[in-house]
């Protein structure tokens, strides 16, 4: 395959709107945001309830987890909840039984995505062994962007 060189004998530049992105990509390289996980997120996706704690709260809120690790949880919610605002997070017996867990945990985000929904997160207040790698199964979520 032969490439089409300009009169000096260098190859010919690219000119459609890619190859000049491509240029500038490779001139300007963008550095990677900083990884501020501290523990790998894996994908759990339960249905769970979060409950306020203060005295003025509102309602439970149902939640759908997205993921989890030791440290927190991702989650899909019908209801906004105050960021910064502590809550106790209601999991499902991961044996099956009848007794629920509870993890005291902190709103970190809560910010509403349309049609009623708001997706949020929470940071556990305590490390959560259970949502380790060898506990349930790897599979990576998808970085977010």
């Amino acid at each position: 395959m032969s490439q089409n060189t300009e009169p000096t004998g260098q190859p010919q530049q690219d000119r459609t709107p890619a190859g000049e992105a491509a240029a500038l990509n490779q001139a300007f390289p963008t550095a990677k945001p900083a990884e501020r996980r501290q523990a790998p997120r894996l994908k759990y996706q339960v249905v769970a309830t979060l409950e306020p704690v203060s005295p003025d709260a509102a309602d439970d809120v149902q939640v759908v987890t997205r993921d989890a690790s030791q440290k927190g949880s991702g989650f899909v919610s019908n209801a906004p909840l105050p960021e910064g605002s502590r809550a106790v997070l209601h999991l499902p017996d991961p044996n099956g039984g009848d007794e629920a867990q509870r993890i005291e945990c902190r709103v970190r985000r809560s910010r509403e995505i349309g049609n009623g929904l708001f997706e949020g997160s929470v940071e556990f207040l305590g490390a959560q062994p259970q949502f380790s790698e060898t506990r349930i199964r790897p599979t990576p979520a998808r970085p977010q962007r």
